[in-house]
């Protein structure tokens, strides 16, 4: 009986990652509660908590996400949706925290699904973005991988992070699965023949290299030279 009021104590708590001791406890909690609930996915040989691990962690700290703004960035037969999020603490309104995500039926594994499910995705992002932002590293602390295991996207044979980013940021864009879409299309199937032509592309372009990464500016300019060549191709 005593320990069970232990554990509700710590459970009532609203912990401040400001203090050592205290995230170093959260974590503590947090990890019991992600492999009790199996809230996890093992990728290779790393461990990512589910977005529903990362809101149990918020309550820890008496955190909510709120979904500020949705927008529809459908386009044609694309079904496109962004999702804002702030994490709010409850006692007092403070926001803690915020998160963009996008989600899109251009994605390989989002192709089937309906238009409200493409936009609960985005929310679901969203919410595990702001967490990532706030306490990464408090997850990091328990065990797991600062990514939530819904941001993470296939690209080739390998489960990536999604990011958003703009034009100047480098990352993995939005434009990666068309892109690699196309290469297959030309005859490039396996990822490492699709890297070795994007690496072709770049150094004859004068673009750095790395993989997958790349801004919006060279991922468009690639996305239009292939469909150049799909069309010459066909024509």
């Amino acid at each position: 009986m005593a320990d069970d009021k232990k554990e509700l104590s710590k459970l009532e708590k609203n912990y401040e990652i400001s203090s050592v001791t205290q995230a170093a406890d959260m974590a503590s909690l947090l990890k019991g509660h992600i492999v009790k609930e199996k809230l996890y996915t093992k990728i290779g040989d790393k461990n990512y908590a589910h977005v529903d691990g990362w809101a149990y962690a918020g309550g820890l700290m008496g955190v909510i996400p709120r979904v500020v703004k949705v927008e529809n960035l459908s386009s044609g037969t694309e079904k496109k949706w962004r999702a804002d999020v702030e994490l709010v603490r409850i006692k007092d309104g403070t926001v803690m925290g915020y998160g963009t995500a996008l989600c899109s039926s251009a994605e390989s594994r989002k192709r089937s699904f309906d238009e409200y499910a493409i936009l609960s995705m985005a929310q679901t992002r969203a919410i595990g973005k702001a967490f990532r932002n706030t306490i990464g590293w408090v997850m990091k602390l328990a065990g797991y991988e600062g990514t939530p295991k819904e941001e993470m996207t296939k690209i080739g044979d390998e489960l990536v992070p999604q990011v958003s980013v703009g034009v100047d940021e480098v990352g993995i864009q939005e434009e990666t699965q068309d892109i690699q879409a196309l290469l297959r299309e030309l005859g490039y199937a396996s990822p490492a023949r699709q890297l070795t032509f994007i690496k072709k592309f770049c150094e004859k372009k004068g673009y750095q290299f790395d993989g997958w990464k790349m801004s919006k500016k060279v991922a468009r300019e690639l996305l239009a030279g292939l469909l150049q060549m799909k069309l010459q191709k066909n024509g």
